[in-house]
Order: C-alpha cells, then structure tokens, then sequence
C-alpha cells in the first residue's frame, strides 16, 4: 500500500461528562477538544458529547504512531481505566490516505497486544484519494 498520509490519536468522549474532566484525570492538554453544547464549525447543530483527543507525537506509519501514543499514555494506564469506568467511550482513532486504493493496513502483533491492555477500542478509516487505474 502506498500510504499518502496517515495519522493517529486517542479519543475519549462521553454523552454528559465533559473534556476538562479528562484532562484533569490525565494531567495533559488535548490536541483537540469540545464539550457538550459548543458549535459545530459550519451550521447551527451544537455537540451532543464531549469530545477530548490526543494525537500521536510523530509523523510515519500507523505502527509508530500508536507505538508513540503508547509509550505517553503507559504511565496513565490506571487514569484511562478510571474514565472509561466513569462511562467515557475511549477509542484508538486511526485514519489512512493511500494512493493506490487496494485497502490493506498493517500493524505488528506486538503493537496489537499492547493496544489490547488498553481500555480502548480500535477505529480504522482508510481511504483513497487516487483516481481508479484503467
């Protein structure tokens, strides 16, 4: 696969609790955030949960970013389980761009294993941006 881009992250969100909460839990600031109430970018809809996401602190395959998402989050292990017991919905968030569309993604039973101990979800969204081969 010829990956154009890539990248990953780890969200967390609820239907009632909000996103400070989580970065109080976890001693860290968001990539990104929203809480509950707060405008979508275009139109008049407003969220309906909370919305707290911390992307990976390198470029590169999908592999190295979450293997790097890992190795920050490690230490907050416990902190992660506490929040999804309080009902926060925590997922691995992975999105790829390839350019010759054949769909395949790749990643080390190692790194499987250790997104496993995690309270986590995995989500995969790849794409093509390529026009079809005649």
């Amino acid at each position: 696969m010829a990956v154009i881009r890539s990248r990953a992250a780890l969200a967390v969100q609820h239907e009632s609790l909000g996103a400070a909460h989580v970065s109080e839990v976890l001693g860290i600031e968001p990539t990104e955030s929203f809480e509950i109430g707060d405008p979508f970018a275009r139109g008049t809809r407003t969220r309906e949960h909370s919305h707290w996401a911390l992307d990976s602190p390198v470029d590169g395959d999908l592999d190295a970013q979450l293997r790097a998402l890992l190795n920050r989050l490690d230490p907050l292990h416990l902190a992660l389980r506490d929040l999804r017991d309080e009902g926060y919905r925590l997922t691995w968030t992975c999105y790829c761009e390839e350019g010759d569309g054949d769909g395949a993604i790749s990643l080390s039973a190692g790194l499987l294993n250790d997104l496993g101990t995690f309270p986590a979800d995995l989500w995969i969204d790849a794409f093509t941006d390529a026009e079809p081969s005649a």
